[in-house]
């Protein structure tokens, strides 16, 4: 049997028995256009590789099947495995035959679906970058604290009785055209460029979510890479800004002033940027930004060039042990932390992972393209470490490597968050 052909079985079989476990077989070969004695051996391996149990009724001529947890793991991995190659897929497809999806020849093509799933997306419904600004600036105390801290501590929004996140950050690529020595990136044995990329398609539905839990913050583009390296950046943020705040954070190298004029017509809401090189950047960036005519609080500068004795301009952690440099505060003097219980961070394919500090990556929360996001937020695995963080409980990892302070922010949300795990 071809590996993608069993792969597509598989995934069908464990999805169709967890929301029906007591489906005969031959309604099963039939909703799934199989037949009998070929689904019979599939079903007969997944039992072999401890993936599906069963338990057989009694006096009645029955089974209920159940996943295990090793079987409901391969579900989620053979589903993303497929989305991974359908989304390979669609890329050669667009590269080999030279298609630009945004012009006017192709978006007449009604018939045409890209994407798999509830995740497809007619043709028509594909966004194009706006020409003039269509929502309004939101306007915000132009120091970086005091930004974050009227976003994420003075509304408290909740979902279904519980806080929602107001921070998101969304790694966008993971790729960056810097090797800064307090940045993993500088390290290709902690954190390689790949070159991978989010689809349009994640966004897509990352903005459908938010909009059904009331979304009222904002996301990041910043993560592990250099977002404006991603083509379809302004596509992006448009999207985005029909649910949320946008924010961009980039290091402005491949910032003109049309770039920036372009974020801002596509409802960026603020773009940070981050200048490494020295005082030197602050005039070339002012005349971009003069000359591109947007709003002068539009963009924030931050001062980054200062060298190791200054912590380079900014708040130095360790990204839970993966950098060393500096004057760094010790592991263990934090105990306590708030950032699981108001945002997270989304990698270029959809997994979550707790915070912007997690530069190992290797502790997922789970995947968007997998579960609605609110079901990750409040899922078994994101409630322990929420939990033992708001309690002062640094014991599981990667959080008893990092030194990040973790409570300047969202006292409000930890405070929500403890009152209901009492």
């Amino acid at each position: 049997m071809n590996n993608n052909n069993e792969d597509y079985i598989n995934l069908k079989i464990l999805k169709e028995l967890s929301k029906e476990p007591s489906i005969s077989q031959r309604l099963l070969s039939e909703k799934l256009g199989t037949s009998l004695g070929k689904l019979n051996n599939c079903i007969k391996r997944l039992q072999e590789d401890n993936f599906i149990k069963y338990e057989a009724f009694k006096n009645e001529n029955k089974v209920l099947y159940k996943l295990t947890s090793s079987g409901k793991q391969k579900k989620q991995e053979l589903a993303l495995k497929l989305i991974n190659k359908k989304i390979k897929e669609y890329d050669e497809l667009i590269e080999d035959e030279k298609i630009n999806v945004n012009k006017k020849n192709i978006s007449k093509t009604s018939n045409i679906k890209f994407g798999i799933g509830h995740n497809s997306v007619k043709e028509k419904e594909l966004v194009t970058e706006n020409k003039t600004r269509t929502k309004p600036l939101f306007k915000t105390i132009a120091i970086n604290l005091k930004r974050r801290t009227v976003i994420v501590d003075d509304v408290l929004s909740t979902h279904k009785g519980v806080p929602i996140p107001s921070w998101i950050e969304l790694s966008i690529i993971d790729v960056c055209n810097r090797s800064c020595s307090f940045c993993p990136k500088s390290d290709p044995k902690i954190a390689p460029d790949t070159y991978q990329k989010m689809q349009m398609n994640l966004i897509n539905k990352l903005t459908n979510e938010l909009k059904e839990i009331n979304y009222k913050g904002s996301v990041v583009l910043c993560g592990y890479g250099e977002p404006m390296l991603h083509k379809d950046v302004n596509l992006i943020s448009k999207k985005l800004s029909e649910a949320s705040f946008v924010e961009v954070v980039t290091n402005g190298d491949t910032l003109n002033p049309n770039k920036i004029k372009e974020l801002y017509m596509n409802n960026v809401n603020k773009l940070l940027i981050s200048m490494y090189d020295g005082e030197h950047q602050r005039k070339k960036f002012q005349k971009m930004i003069q000359e591109s005519k947007v709003p002068k609080d539009f963009v924030i500068l931050r001062d980054r060039w200062y060298d190791e004795k200054k912590d380079y301009g900014l708040k130095l952690t360790n990204r839970t042990g993966t950098i060393k440099i500096g004057d760094q505060e010790e592991v263990g003097k934090y105990k306590k932390c708030f950032y699981p219980s108001y945002q997270f961070l989304i990698d270029w394919n959809g997994d979550i992972f707790l915070c912007p500090q997690d530069w190992q990556r290797r502790v997922t929360m789970g995947n968007m393209m997998q579960e609605h996001i609110f079901e990750i937020w409040t899922n078994k695995i994101m409630s322990k470490y929420r939990k033992n963080l708001i309690n002062g409980n640094r014991i599981n990892s990667p959080c008893t490597l990092c030194n990040a302070e973790g409570t300047v922010l969202g006292k409000n949300h930890a405070n929500a968050w403890a009152h209901i795990y009492r």
